[in-house]
Formats: structure tokens, sequence, C-alpha cells
């Protein structure tokens, strides 16, 4: 018995608060965490959602439900990669935000500032996205940030291009202590890259919490 690949086109999705167009100033992709529901992680978000500002939630490309009782309604949740097609999934996730990415940004102006935040699993992916892909961005923010095992996470930060990174850890207990952030902090720092911790309670992130007022 062998285990083959073959590559084939597939349908991603995505949700977009705002529109493209003229007036957006400001252009974010926002990575869900590991088995977040969209609309629970654009509820985080609430706080950023303006005219001026244009978010881009895509899903990870592995949907499942998640188990439901029997008068509840299941939810679909995604992955961004599993443990044993992790090189095939990373390949996959570079090619489906880079095309996302070049979509969404031919309709708004020309060099409008992108901001990357990566919540949970979807730090991991943010992370190997932009360190491997060919999207332009000036802001990376890691909100809890977990790397899976299967992620070489030094390796992964050396491919990261000299821009501003906000490592944004929350105050309570709900997460792990690599979501606390310290050693990736370290991580950043051994490689050469600059970067601010900041410290946000649960519920909807505000842009003054992360130190980006305006942005």
């Amino acid at each position: 018995m062998e285990l083959n690949t073959i590559s084939t086109a597939r349908t991603a999705r995505y949700i977009s608060l705002g529109e493209p167009g003229a007036d957006i100033k400001h252009v974010w992709f926002c990575l869900h965490g590991e088995g977040q529901p969209l609309a629970a992680f654009a509820a985080q978000l609430v706080n950023f959602d303006t005219p001026d500002r244009l978010l881009v939630l895509p899903e990870g490309l592995s949907r499942y439900a998640l188990p439901a009782g029997p008068t509840e309604t299941p939810v679909t949740v995604a992955s961004w990669f599993a443990p044993d097609s992790l090189l095939p999934d990373l390949a996959d996730l570079t090619t489906y935000l880079d095309e996302l990415a070049v979509e969404v940004l031919a309709n708004c102006p020309t060099n409008v500032p992108v901001t990357v935040l990566g919540y949970g699993h979807g730090a991991a992916a943010a992370c190997r996205w932009l360190a491997s892909g060919r999207t332009h961005y000036d802001r990376l923010l890691l909100y809890a940030p977990v790397f899976p095992p299967s992620i070489d996470r030094r390796a992964t930060l050396v491919g990261l291009p000299e821009r501003p990174i906000t490592l944004i850890s929350t105050t309570t207990e709900a997460f792990t202590p690599e979501a606390a952030g310290a050693g990736l902090l370290q991580d950043l720092r051994d490689v050469g890259l600059s970067a601010q911790q900041r410290y946000v309670s649960e519920g909807p992130l505000t842009l003054a919490a992360l130190g980006t007022v305006g942005k």
C-alpha cells in the first residue's frame, strides 16, 4: 500500500468585513485559530471594522464539523495543517493566501498598508505564509500564537522579512504557556527580528490595546 498525492483546484472560503475600493486605507488579513468558527473570530475583530479598513478572514482549507448534540446545529470549523500532511498543507496555504491577497489588493489603492494578524495556530500559518510567499505586508500581529510541534519555529522565523512584529498575549489563563509568548519572543530576537509584546484581556480586541491606533 502506497500513499500518493495529486494537485487539484478547490474552493476556499473567506469572510470580508468591508468592501475593496478606492476609499480603503488599511487592509488586514486575519487568520483564525485551530477549530475556531470564522463568525466567532470576526466577533473578536468587530472594533476594527471601519469604513476605511478592509478585514479579510480566510478559512483554512481543511474543513470539518464539530460534534453536535441531537438538537444542535453542526458548526463548521477548519484547520490550517494536519500533522501527517504538513509540507503539502503549508505549500497549499501559501499558494491560497498569495492568490487571495492578489485578488483583494487589486481592487484597493496601490501600496495600501497591509497588516497580517494570526491567532493561535493561525499565527504559525501566517509566519509560514509570509516567510515563503510573495505577498508584501507592513506589519505582523501574532495573537496567543501556537506553533504545532511538527513546525520548526526558528526555521520559519528566519525566513521572515524585517517588518514590525507585535506579540499579543492574554492576561487570562485561557491559553497554553506557549501562547503566553515568552519562547516565541526569544526566538524572534535570536534570529535577529525585533518585536514588542503587549497584553490584552479576553474579548473583542481594540486598536489601542494593540498599539496600532489609526492603522
